[in-house]
């Protein structure tokens, strides 16, 4: 779904058009850039949730958003690269399966 400012801002109540053009001057949310100005999706709006949900109701400091971000960001990529290998495993026969599945538990521990 292509988003503009407006629309962003109207979906979240307490965002400001003030606050969202700071979020992604700081490079946290990145919309793409439309021919009419910056047009966002349903990940730019989840993002500038969190961001409200971290300034206004956790009170976070500003300085403290970037490391949490880089964190989220992480984690989310640590995910989903452990799906799409999760799949490359799921094609595999079962013997390679069970081979991969016995080394993992070796390597940790269990």
């Amino acid at each position: 779904m292509n988003l503009d400012e407006e629309t962003v801002v109207a979906r979240i109540e307490r965002l400001t058009l003030h606050e969202l053009r700071l979020f992604v001057s700081e490079g946290w949310v990145r919309p793409v850039t439309g021919p009419a100005g910056p047009v966002f999706d349903e990940v730019d709006v989840a993002r500038a949730r969190l961001l409200c949900d971290l300034r206004q109701e956790m009170e976070l400091p500003e300085d403290a958003l970037p490391v949490i971000l880089t964190l989220l960001d992480r984690l989310h990529a640590a995910r989903r690269d452990l799906r799409c290998l999760a799949e490359a495993l799921a094609e595999q026969p079962e013997a390679v399966r069970a081979a991969v599945v016995s080394a993992a538990r070796a390597r940790s521990g269990a």
